[in-house]
């Protein structure tokens, strides 16, 4: 398998960039290993066997950023263990939840986010970043040293890493995400927000001509649940075929093998294309009743606003059923589920969405909280 990994990168990479990119990203390589040679990470080995099984027997949520968790109530977590990623934080206004576990291993990413890491790590159990990437960026030197922060070793090749902090990259964070849990003990894994529906950013500029890496130059990513994500001067990398179909094996790989890894799967997304995993309903997770529902969504109305009940909320708010009713006097307001969805990613800049609840959802007029 690592040999048809091996030959299949290279041929990739030799497509696009010639004998050159190959040079460059094995000096790359080199770099990354002669530097982490470098590190005293004692500390760090035994933090990780501190952490083996720590959450043994108890079931975690992967939380990716796909736009369908603009259709997951996910107030229904408050309660749960979570993992989340890279700008997942742009959703804390609409969570009546903190996560439980955070990680961001892409490097453009990462390095994008580094003034932004304690405001999520001080909210996550413990927080996941690779000491030294696999392109050579040394984060261990960057990133504030904390006791909730693990660091993880990226491994070449493809696979599913029982030694922790030893990781395999599988072409998005959470394929990391799956060794860290399973390291901690979850056997069972749910899935939500992997959709797996990515479409070409066209509002982006290439930092470089040969590669996937762009910058964009709008608030306008199709890709997340926000369009702010991976918004203005925000770097990533294009979603073309060839980068998405290696996510895909790396995750049917690890559907292949759960048993191997004493794994148990789900996925719960809405809208995912991943079949990797046995796909499971969402709300059939939880044994919450009507008005246990109905509690957990007004302690996430009560976050933002001073309201009691719904019902409160209601009667100073207007049901809205078309998106030009929408207008500079417009305070909080009321749509359908289905009109909301179609208009989260236009009005979100001046309101905040909180929903679904009862096929409604709730929007909070931003200047009317400050």
């Amino acid at each position: 398998m690592q040999f048809k990994f091996l030959v299949r990168k290279l041929f990739t990479t030799f497509q696009r960039q010639g004998v050159k990119g190959i040079y460059i990203k094995s000096l790359r390589r080199v770099k990354s290993d002669c530097l982490r040679l470098t590190l005293n990470n004692k500390k760090n080995k035994q933090e990780w066997k501190n952490l083996k099984n720590k959450y043994a027997g108890k079931r975690v949520f992967l939380i990716g950023n796909g736009p369908s968790l603009n259709k997951t109530p996910l107030y229904l977590l408050k309660d749960e263990y979570t993992m989340c990623f890279n700008r997942f934080s742009l959703f804390f206004e609409r969570l009546n939840w903190t996560p439980s576990f955070f990680a961001t291993t892409d490097n453009l990413v990462l390095s994008d986010l580094l003034t932004e890491l304690d405001s999520v790590v001080s909210k996550s159990a413990y927080s996941f970043f690779p000491d030294i990437h696999f392109r050579g960026e040394k984060f261990i030197n960057k990133i504030e040293q904390k006791d909730n922060i693990l660091w993880i070793h990226q491994l070449f090749g493809r696979g599913f890493s029982t030694n922790l902090p030893k990781v395999f990259p599988g072409g998005s964070v959470i394929y990391e995400g799956f060794q860290i849990l399973r390291h901690l003990g979850f056997k069972e894994i749910i899935l939500l927000g992997v959709d797996m529906n990515f479409q070409i950013h066209k509002s982006v500029k290439y930092l470089d001509s040969k590669s996937v890496d762009i910058i964009s130059e709008q608030d306008d990513d199709p890709n997340h649940f926000d369009p702010r994500y991976f918004g203005k001067n925000r770097k990533y990398h294009q979603p073309e075929a060839f980068v998405i179909q290696s996510i895909i094996d790396n995750l049917d790989f690890l559907g292949q093998n759960m048993d191997k890894f004493g794994l148990q799967i789900l996925n719960a997304g809405y809208d995912s294309k991943v079949t990797s995993f046995p796909k499971v309903d969402f709300e059939s997770l939880f044994q919450y009743d009507k008005d246990e529902k109905k509690k957990l969504f007004e302690s996430l109305l009560s976050k933002n606003i001073e309201v009691k009940s719904i019902e409160q909320l209601e009667k100073n708010s207007v049901y809205l059923n078309a998106y030009r009713d929408i207008n500079d006097e417009t305070r909080h307001f009321i749509t359908s589920e289905e009109l909301a969805l179609s208009i989260i990613k236009k009005v979100i800049f001046n309101y905040i969405p909180l929903g679904p609840f009862n096929c409604n959802y709730y929007f909070l007029k931003r200047d009317l909280l400050q």
